[in-house]
């Protein structure tokens, strides 16, 4: 388990496979309760003929939790300095929800080390459910804790012909959620996420080929939306059906077809 320290002192958490592979480093970035371990299946793969970087941020997994809360420019910051620290000077990106909003940042703050960008769960317009749903999380999180709210966000997050199959891991999902996760970084991670500029004002800016995958049943990224984000950032749009929000977990091998055809 290695650990990197930030220029402000805190401790982020990241993993590395198959650098002994030549060509740009693919990095995958979590979603708001994610950590390494849910690249693991695809970190296996994908590391026989890349190079594979994964990390927690500040306030996720094995990493410390912020100080205070953390913007955008925070955690691009993060990932600068990480990259630095491991001398990856080209990189692919590949975002999930949360993370697709640090890929795209970074990927405006950073072209020239850029090759490809992957946005995955992420909206240009959110709608008012997808807003009331984020604002309820924060709210769940405040009075009931991180159990509380890893219980909540499952109907929002994970679809049903996944549930279908898997109910009865529930608990464990849960459990993994909250061992792995604190309560203080979560909620720093929520108020920062509300704190972001809009995807619709980054996306404009981007240069490198950039591929937008969602889902048909995720009520926190819509049709319309993803596409709009794909068109702002004069990328393509790939839809997942039968599929909530969490991709990646959901359709892995979908996922997985999409972003190597891509990259």
């Amino acid at each position: 388990m290695a650990h990197f320290t930030t220029s402000d002192g805190l401790s982020l958490h990241y993993e590395t496979h198959g650098f002994e592979n030549a060509g740009p480093a693919l990095v995958f970035l979590n979603g708001m309760t994610q950590t390494t371990r849910h690249w693991a299946t695809h970190r296996r793969v994908l590391c026989q003929e890349r190079r594979v970087l994964t990390y927690d941020a500040r306030g996720q997994g094995e990493s410390d939790a912020p100080t205070e809360v953390p913007s955008l420019d925070r955690h691009l910051s993060d990932l600068r300095e990480l990259l630095d620290h491991l001398d990856i000077t080209s990189v692919d990106l590949v975002g999930f929800s949360h993370g697709a909003r640090i890929a795209l940042g970074f990927t405006t703050e950073y072209p020239n080390r850029m090759r490809r960008l992957v946005l995955c769960s992420a909206t240009a317009e959110p709608t008012a459910l997808a807003r009331t749903i984020v604002r309820s999380w924060e709210q769940i999180l405040d009075l009931g804790g991180l159990a509380a709210l890893s219980w909540a966000s499952i109907p929002t997050i994970i679809g049903n012909e996944f549930l279908e199959k898997n109910e009865f891991l529930l608990e464990n999902i849960v459990r993994a959620a909250v061992d792995r996760n604190s309560d203080r970084g979560t909620r720093m991670l929520l108020k920062g996420l509300s704190r972001f500029p809009d995807l619709e004002d980054l996306a404009g800016k981007i240069t490198v080929p950039t591929l937008v995958i969602s889902a048909d049943h995720d009520p926190l990224v819509d049709l319309k939306g993803a596409r709009k984000l794909a068109e702002l950032c004069e990328g393509t749009h790939e839809l997942v059906e039968n599929c909530g929000h969490t991709i990646p977990i959901e359709r892995p091998e979908i996922f997985r077809e999409l972003i190597t055809e891509f990259l």
